[in-house]
């Protein structure tokens, strides 16, 4: 594995984690109540994980086709970015989509699409 294919898995991973987090924000502001802020902050993110576990993970329960593996997790990343800029946290919505498809696109190049497992071998 190339240092460049293994920066961008990581940069892949730190995105997943963002993306996370940005339906948690996404949840605790669609709500009034606290107590359903907390809901939404957390059942957002997890549905969010379950999909893309179910889809888009190297060990997916599902074999989605490549062209539908991309939509997915570019609709996940477009809809959360998309709340994020309506929330008024249009940094972070441009910064979160505008690495996901640059991460992407790169991923795709070097061979590693979503879903394929990485290779796990020394950065020589």
């Amino acid at each position: 594995m190339s240092v460049l294919t293994a920066v961008l898995l990581t940069a892949r991973f730190l995105l997943e984690l963002a993306l996370l987090a940005a339906w948690a924000v996404i949840g605790w502001n669609l709500a009034e109540p606290t107590t359903l802020q907390v809901i939404l902050a957390v059942v957002l993110p997890i549905a969010s994980a379950t999909l893309w576990g179910l889809c888009l993970s190297p060990k997916a329960r599902f074999d989605v086709a490549l062209p539908l593996r991309v939509a997915i997790e570019l609709v996940l990343f477009s809809v959360a970015a998309l709340g994020l800029w309506l929330l008024d946290y249009r940094a972070a919505a441009v910064l979160l989509l505008g690495l996901e498809v640059v991460v992407l696109v790169a991923l795709l190049r070097l061979g590693h699409p979503p879903g394929s497992s990485p290779e796990v071998a020394s950065l020589s």
